[in-house]
């Protein structure tokens, strides 16, 4: 009997070892210690209608700055970051470690989940459906998809489900949002959870649920009879140039793929390895900070679809979001009118293994992006969208005060 508990106890130790090495990938490197951080590596690549060359070495210079500073105070294990002005050009850049255990330094091309930024790109998508003429936004969903059992709240529209005022629920706890589970289809996705109740009678209060955008990918997929991932590429993706961007499937190999961490307080610990199928349209994309750069410039460029629709998903002039204190929200983009710098409409999110933060400066063409490979970090991405664009206020002028302006704009967000 002792011998029997001895190997029973042996074992849980063994077993306990194991899992702690794997959470800690390594120890020594919990928090960073003595390991020299990896700091910033751009590229910046501005035409000949940017600010001089001083100015884009000035620029270069301030952003590398902030990029290591936010990995020197511990902020992020691995990231990739970028800012563009359309028709001026770009700079990328990254730091720290892409895969903890080998020491692999993050790259400015490192695929990363994109979690939430999923979503604007999906209802980019049903619009173009929209300006087709293939969809109604106005109409009970049950137009699309048949088998979509009513609710005794009442009808739902792809409007409310754009909008997350449809009374769709979102995840009912952190493990609902945890899937292990591969969906091959979103018309299976949707089975998972389309006998929940609503959470309100639709159109009367605002709910973010990624599993409303689960379902507006099943009704692009209906509706076109494509899949939701071959849609995508054909007519956003490539259209934009987004070479790298695509669904994630599983837990296939990719090329160039950063590895995911959570963050425990200053630690970084390997992140399980969650299956996205089942919100494939609401977050399950992943991309590169270049990449989601060219889609900022093609939604800013009006490539893929008209002025006037953009402006119809950037209205948020309802009060359903900021009543329960959230920023308003159009068709798949979180909108802020800025007293001082104006409109910016973005979206963020957080997933295992990753937190990322994109933003347009709608009325000054900019675009920013942060990826982190650690979820618990969205927080430390988002303030460094905000602060990276330090052009943005004064592009048109040759001058230092582009610099100054940066610093003074860093005192709204830190």
């Amino acid at each position: 009997m002792f011998m029997k508990k001895r190997k029973i106890l042996v074992t849980v130790l063994i077993l306990l070892t194991i899992f702690i090495l794997w959470i800690l990938e390594p120890v020594s490197m919990n928090p960073y210690g003595k390991i020299e951080i990896p700091q910033a590596q751009s590229e910046i690549n501005f035409n000949g209608k940017a600010p001089g060359l001083t100015m884009r070495m000035d620029f270069e210079k301030k952003a590398n700055e902030l990029l290591n500073d936010h990995m020197n105070s511990g902020h992020f294990l691995g990231v990739s970051v970028g800012v563009s002005k359309l028709d001026f050009g770009s700079y990328v850049a990254s730091a720290g470690f892409m895969d903890k255990w080998e020491r692999k330094r993050a790259n400015n091309d490192m695929l990363t989940r994109i979690t939430s930024i999923t979503k604007p790109m999906t209802a980019i998508a049903m619009m173009q459906l929209y300006e087709r003429g293939l969809i109604d936004l106005d109409v009970p969903i049950q137009m699309y998809l048949k088998d979509f059992p009513k609710k005794s709240n009442g009808d739902i529209t792809i409007r409310q489900l754009l909008k997350h005022t449809s009374g769709m629920p979102h995840y009912d706890s952190g493990w609902d949002a945890m899937s292990f589970t591969h969906y091959p289809t979103l018309k299976d996705a949707v089975g998972y959870f389309e006998g929940r109740d609503l959470i309100f009678d639709p159109g009367t209060k605002f709910q973010y649920s990624s599993y409303g955008y689960t379902l507006l990918g099943a009704i692009l997929e209906e509706v076109t009879q494509m899949d939701y991932a071959v849609y995508m590429k054909r007519h956003i993706w490539d259209v934009a140039g987004m070479t790298k961007t695509g669904v994630e499937i599983g837990t296939m190999e990719y090329e160039n793929k950063t590895k995911g961490y959570l963050k425990i307080g200053s630690r970084f610990v390997k992140s399980p390895n969650t299956d996205l199928s089942i919100i494939q349209s609401a977050g399950g994309v992943q991309s590169t900070a270049r990449g989601l750069l060219k889609f900022g410039e093609a939604v800013l460029g009006h490539r893929l679809i008209k002025s006037s629709t953009l402006d119809m998903m950037v209205n948020a002039t309802d009060q359903l979001a900021p009543a329960i204190g959230d920023d308003p929200y159009g068709f798949g983009w979180a909108v802020y009118d800025d007293p001082k710098y104006g409109r910016i409409i973005q979206h963020g999110g957080a997933q295992p293994g990753t937190s990322t933060f994109f933003a347009l400066f709608f009325d000054h063409q900019v675009i920013s992006v942060v990826l982190s490979n650690s979820f618990g970090t969205r927080q430390d991405a988002f303030a460094l969208t905000m602060v990276l664009p330090i052009w943005r206020w004064k592009i048109n002028e040759e001058s230092k005060s582009v610099v100054n302006n940066f610093l003074e704009s860093i005192k709204l967000y830190i």
